[in-house]
């Protein structure tokens, strides 16, 4: 008898099929096959199946020299989901989050002639339900293992939503003075493409051997694995929905090249670790929601721009360096007459940040007359900074600084490495 967990042959008329027994129902087969991808097979199609390996429930094996090792850093790990620490139940068919130390060791065996772990979860969701308000959880999490003197922290995080994430921590923990590396994976733990055991191994090679202190990301550097990139928390976006090799470093070079050994070459400049000064950390988590974006495209109209009228701030994704449709050259352009009005009107009330929808270059309102009557709205530049970091910019101002103007101010300063000093044709890729 089939039992869920088995490794089986299921023979069709057509072909042979060979995967673990996933939980399925009366009219359908459920493989995960070597792939790691499922398929479901039709059962009035299968003329044959067959047992290859009966599934054998896997035991945590205790670490019995799992102690602290006086010679090796201390890393503390918080999970707040993703694929990267967990494992499919065969039992259930779902991910099961695996964070204890000792499950973290039997995953990934590296890890323990690298560092001492501290392990905790401190949330389970996938990264798109992450709210503002889980940014500040988890900078108060940090500051606790700050204080508990471990040596840098890594932090497993989904994909998809992790550049908002580390760009948001980066503005809240003002002064660190250790690593906190952002780590996820694009391929889960059991298939055999999984990068999730490289970018975690990276990640604690670079906390361990490099004197970089502040917020970075660690991924793949390419479809192999040979070596990951620590990014800039501000500076880097997911471009790709499935490579392995989906983040890049936006008008920024990547901080640093790690690989599984140990070996780091360093690409840019970057903070370093402060032994005996006044560096402190001062934590500040305030969060405004009430920020937009707002994509601009042909066709829009003023009524877009009058939704965000209860909002605090809004960031506006504009065309190449900055514009959005307000000349009137036609009888089918009018409207964009009411699109400038309505956008001074609403840049008198809320901070209003311009970016642009090109993934390379620099904002610069100044070089067309319509970039200058924009300008003139009363809108910011945002320079070169990714929406979603400007986003994020905007919503922490608004949460810590109550004048208007205070936060426009700020939004034009360079407060964690989010605006490049200049752009240069080497960060294209």
């Amino acid at each position: 008898m089939v039992k869920i967990g088995d490794k089986i042959r299921v023979i069709t008329k057509d072909e042979n099929l060979e995967g673990i027994f996933m939980p399925s129902d009366d009219k359908k087969v459920v493989l995960k096959l070597n792939s790691g991808y499922n398929i479901v097979v039709d059962k009035n199609k299968i003329k044959k199946t067959e047992v290859i390996e009966s599934y054998k429930e896997e035991k945590i094996v205790k670490e019995k020299d799992f102690t602290f090792n006086k010679n090796l850093k201390t890393i503390s790990i918080l999970h707040t989901g993703g694929t990267i620490a967990s494992k499919v139940d065969y039992r259930t068919g779902a991910v099961s989050a695996r964070f204890d130390p000792d499950e973290l060791i039997q995953m990934f065996p590296e890890l323990k002639n690298i560092c001492n772990i501290k392990s905790k979860l401190i949330f389970q969701m996938f990264s798109e339900d992450i709210e503002p308000k889980h940014w500040s959880i988890l900078a108060k999490e940090i500051e606790k293992e700050i204080k508990n003197k471990v040596d840098g922290i890594i932090i497993t995080h989904g994909t998809d939503t992790m550049s908002y994430t580390s760009s948001a921590l980066s503005f809240m923990l003002q002064g660190l003075n250790i690593p906190v590396i952002l780590v996820g994976a694009q391929r889960s733990s059991d298939r055999g493409s999984s990068d999730a055991g490289l970018n975690l191994i990276c990640a604690a090679q670079f906390i361990t051997k490099s004197d970089f202190v502040g917020v970075g990301v660690c991924m793949h550097e390419s479809m192999e694995d040979k070596t990951c990139l620590i990014h800039k928390s501000v500076k880097v976006r997911k471009l790709h929905t499935s490579r392995r090799d989906a983040f890049k470093s936006i008008n920024s070079k990547p901080i640093a090249r790690v690989d599984i050994n140990g070996k780091i070459e360093f690409l840019s400049e970057y903070i370093k670790k402060v032994k005996k000064g006044n560096r402190k950390l001062e934590v500040k988590t305030g969060f405004e929601n009430k920020v937009g974006i707002l994509k601009t495209r042909p066709g829009m109209t003023n009524k877009e721009l009058e939704f965000y009228k209860n909002y605090k701030g809004l960031i506006i994704e504009g065309t190449g360096l900055g514009h959005m449709p307000v000349d009137v050259v036609d009888q089918y352009t009018k409207e964009h007459k009411l699109i400038l009005n309505s956008l001074k009107k609403l840049a008198k009330k809320i901070p209003i940040v311009m970016c642009s929808q090109c993934v390379f270059g620099r904002v610069n309102m100044n070089v067309y007359s319509s970039g200058r009557d924009i300008l003139n709205a009363g809108v910011i530049s945002g320079e070169d900074m990714l929406s979603e970091t400007a986003f994020v910019k905007l919503g922490w101002l608004l949460g810590n600084y109550k004048d208007k103007n205070i936060v426009k101010m700020l939004m034009k300063e360079n407060l964690v490495g989010e605006i490049s000093e200049r752009n240069s044709e080497e960060f294209l890729e």
